[in-house]
This record gives structure tokens, sequence and C-alpha cells, in this order.
């Protein structure tokens, strides 16, 4: 049971949340969205007796579509319309009860320009108007004589200012949550598309977003700024990172084991056992061979899971946006895994999820050919007909 609950959690995938960067490590990012997290109670988010953390979350939903609407009856909202309706989103529904204008700061010769800030400063806003993207250059932040966008202009005070470690960038219709990050070059984030999030009534989506950018997440006003819960489930992430390498480490080592053993004691690799045995093929080559086909298997399995998951949210997608009395038959491919309502792309030959599999997973790794299905199973195959297991 605890087998399935972990995969399940591992599992979790969202329409309008972008993560880009370690910011907040992905398996962290799961247990949050489950309330499995560290610090995740009803009081730790400061939810009244007698109610519960949904009850809570589905209220704030509803005042976040309505304080949206505000911002979407204009086909070109203004800065001013942009900050008003963040200010009220952050204020009424995330729990920013203290709330501040900020203008222009300045540290030693240096400007920057921030829109609001939060608990004591510690929280700092860069707000431009939904027109503009917050990695475009705005004119309406325009500080040293060149203009900033901003996620820059948010990151380059984070860096600067040692009372503030995370950070809040809008335009209205985004959210991004960053950190202090001295890197210029890996950026690292998290996104709220909140115009999908309200109009396609994503409440998933947005409960996951509420229970990471809740004003609680970012400590109190007074304490060490590394003194968060956003930062605690931060170095959780990183420590587990720590530990999946080490059992990755660990993983490797015993599949070498067994793929040398295995294939040294095959009775069809005779050729390969004369070989070592005389020397024709050194030891460390051979463990070469070995380590470099370990490591192509894990690449494939990352690259696997990593297409599964973009299949399975463009086929959600897919699934809103088509009228079921629209839909094609049902896909009749034994091996495919997509849900039911799938249409059939061409006669015969699966659904737009199974077909490309179909068609071209098969590729040459070295020695060996790897195949694998929709449902993530490889297996073996030699180049020439006979055993899986013979290297020829």
């Amino acid at each position: 049971m605890p087998r399935a609950r972990a995969d399940r959690t591992a599992a979790v995938a969202f329409d309008a949340l972008t993560v880009e960067g370690a910011l907040i490590a992905p398996a962290i990012l799961a247990r949050i969205a489950h309330h499995q997290a560290e610090g995740q109670s009803e009081p730790d988010y400061g939810v009244p007796k007698g109610l519960t953390l949904r009850d809570e979350i589905a209220r704030y939903f509803r005042m976040g579509q309505a304080l949206f609407k505000e911002l979407t009856a204009s086909e070109t909202p203004s800065l001013a319309a942009a900050t008003n309706v963040v200010e009220n989103l952050l204020r009424e529904v995330l729990g920013f009860a203290d709330l501040r204008r900020a203008g222009t700061k300045t540290i030693g010769d240096r400007q920057f320009t921030l829109t609001l800030e939060a608990l004591g400063g510690r929280v700092p806003i860069v707000v431009v108007p939904s027109a503009e993207d917050l990695d475009r250059p705005s004119t309406h932040l325009t500080t040293d004589g060149r203009k900033r966008s901003a996620a820059s202009a948010l990151q380059d005070w984070l860096n600067a200012e040692a009372g503030a470690l995370w950070g809040l960038a809008s335009n209205g219709t985004r959210l991004r949550l960053t950190r202090d990050n001295a890197s210029l070059t890996r950026p690292a984030y998290i996104e709220a598309d909140l115009r999908r999030m309200f109009e396609a009534d994503l409440f998933a989506d947005f409960a996951a977003l509420w229970l990471i950018v809740h004003a609680s997440r970012f400590g109190v006003a007074g304490a060490p700024p590394s003194d968060c819960a956003l930062e605690r489930w931060r170095e959780a992430g990183l420590k587990e990172g720590v530990a999946a390498r080490e059992k990755l480490r660990d993983g490797v080592e015993t599949a070498l084991v067994s793929l040398g053993n295995g294939l040294l004691s095959h009775p069809e690799n005779k050729e390969l056992r004369d070989k070592l045995r005389k020397g024709a093929l050194p030891l460390p080559d051979f463990f070469g061979q070995l380590l470099r086909l370990v490591y192509r298997l894990i690449f494939l399995f990352a690259a696997e899971t990593a297409t599964c998951c973009t299949r399975r949210m463009l086929r959600r997608r897919r699934a809103r946006s088509t009228p079921t009395a629209t839909r094609s038959p049902l896909c009749a491919s034994a091996r495919c895994g997509a849900p039911p309502g799938t249409a059939i792309t061409t006669a015969g030959r699966g659904c737009s999820s199974c077909s490309p599999h179909s068609r071209a997973v098969r590729r040459c790794w070295g020695s060996l050919h790897l195949a694998a299905c929709s449902r993530r199973t490889y297996f073996p195959i030699s180049r020439r007909r006979g055993s899986p297991g013979k290297v020829s």
C-alpha cells in the first residue's frame, strides 16, 4: 500500500503550473499538492478551527475567479489595473494582509524598482501590465538607464537584498515564484497561468498554487529569511536528491554485476568468454561497455517517463477541448494506454497516443536494440535473430 501511494504522488502533473529549474524538487511539489509535506496542517495555514484546507481553498478559488474577471473586463488592462488585481489577489486570496506599495529601492549606488512588498519587506513583488511578458524588458521598469523585465528586476533585488530570499512577479495573468539565485544562465521558478487556471476551472492547479505561495509559506516578519516553509521544502528536496544519487550508485553497481554475469554465463556467448580469457577484450573495456549500456538505459527510462507525462497532459487538454459527441471511435490497439475517447488517427494503426510508438520506437544502442511501448516496458532485442541475451 505505501508503494502505491508513493507512485501516485510522484505522477502528479498540472496544466496551469510551470516548473523551471530546481527551485523545489518535483517529489516535494507532489507531496505539497497531496498535503503530505512538512508544515501543512490547518493551523500552519491559519485556517480557523472547524474548517479544512479544502474548504478554504475552494472558497478562495471562487474569490480568485471573481477578482480575475476585473482584469479581463478590459481588452488592454493598464499597469494600474494589473497592480490592483494582483494586490487584491495576494491580500484577499493568498493571505498577504500587510501588503504595501514599494517604489524605488537603493542599495549602494544601485537602484531597484519594486511594485509591492509584504511581511516587512521579506516578500518583494514586481508587477507589469498584462500585455507584457515577465521575461521581456518593460518600459515601466527602467533603472540605471536601461529597461528590465519583471523577472530580472525581481531577481536583481533578491540577489542584492539580504533580507529577502523569495519573491513574486506578475503581469496579472501569470504569477511567478522565484528565489535568490546568482546564476544568470539557469533560471529557476514556479509559474502559474492564472488565466487558464480561472477560466478553465482548474481547481487542482489552483489548490497546488495556493498551498505553495500562501503568505504563511514565506515565514513571519522579523525572522531570518531562511526560516520559512519554502526554504525547508527546498532543503528537503536537496537532501532527497543526495540520497537518490547514493541509491542510483548502488543500483548502477547492481546492474553492472547482473548484466556482466548474465552475458558471461549465457551459453551462446562463448566467443565473449574466450576474448576475455585470452585478453583480446580487456576487462576495463568490457566494464566500459557495460557502464555505457547502463547509463543509456537510465537515459532512455528518464526520457520515456518525461514523454509519457507530456503525452498524458496533452491528452487531458485534448479531452477538455474536444466535445464528446464529435470524437472518433476508440483506439483498438491492445498496447495503447490512452484514456477512453482518444481519437483514431489512421485506420487500423491505433490512436494519436500509440501510433508514434508503433512506427518509430526502436533505437540502436551499441550491441543491443532497445524497444519501448507506451506502457513503459523495455526489453533487449539482439541485432540478429536468435536469443535476446546473445551478444553478436
